[in-house]
C-alpha cells in the first residue's frame, strides 16, 4: 500500500482517532498496520514478488500489530535480503567483462536511487508511513536480489 493510499484509507487510524479514546485508537492503529503488512506483503499476495522467508511471516504474525515488533521483523528480513543481494551482485560482477562490470555498477546505482525515491516515507504519514517505507525497501531489495540471481544462470 503506497503512503498516499494509506492516507485515503477509511481505516486510517488518524481519521478515527478523535472518535475513540487514546488507548482504543492506538490499539486500532496497531491492528490496521498489522493487517496492511500481512495482506499487502503476505506470501501469495502477489505471485510476481519473490517470497520472503517463512521466519519473516512468522515474526509478522507474532508481532500482534505492535509497530516496534513489526519494524524489527522487517529489519531482520531486510538484513538477510540485503546480504543476499550483495552476494548475487558480487558473483555476477565477477562473471562479467570489464565493460559489463561498469554497466552493472551504473545499473545498481540507478536501482538504489529509484528504490530510495520510491520507498521514501510520506513526511505527513506518521508511523504507518515509516513502516510502509521500510516494507517497500524490503520488497524492493528482495526483488532486486532475485533479479540478479536469475542473471547468473
Amino acid at each position: 500500500m503506497q503512503p498516499s493510499t494509506l492516507r485515503k484509507s477509511p481505516l486510517n487510524p488518524i481519521c478515527v482517532a478523535p472518535l475513540l479514546g487514546r488507548f482504543a485508537s492506538r490499539w486500532l492503529a496497531g491492528i490496521v498496520i498489522a493487517v496492511m503488512v500481512c495482506t499487502a506483503h503476505g506470501q501469495g499476495a502477489n505471485p510476481t514478488k519473490p517470497p520472503l522467508r517463512p521466519s519473516y511471516q512468522a515474526c509478522v504474525s507474532a508481532s500482534q500489530g505492535v509497530t516496534a515488533a513489526l519494524n524489527d521483523c522487517i529489519g531482520a528480513e531486510l538484513a538477510f535480503q540485503d546480504k543476499r543481494l550483495n552476494v548475487a551482485y558480487r558473483q555476477l560482477r565477477i562473471s562479467l567483462p570489464k565493460n559489463g562490470r561498469l554497466a552493472l555498477r551504473s545499473e545498481e546505482q540507478a536501482w538504489i536511487d529509484r528504490r530510495d525515491k520510491q520507498c521514501a516515507p510520506d513526511p505527513d504519514g506518521g508511523t504507518a508511513a515509516l513502516l510502509d517505507a521500510h516494507q517497500c525497501r524490503l520488497d524492493e531489495t528482495a526483488a532486486r536480489a532475485t533479479a540478479l540471481e536469475r542473471r547468473m544462470h
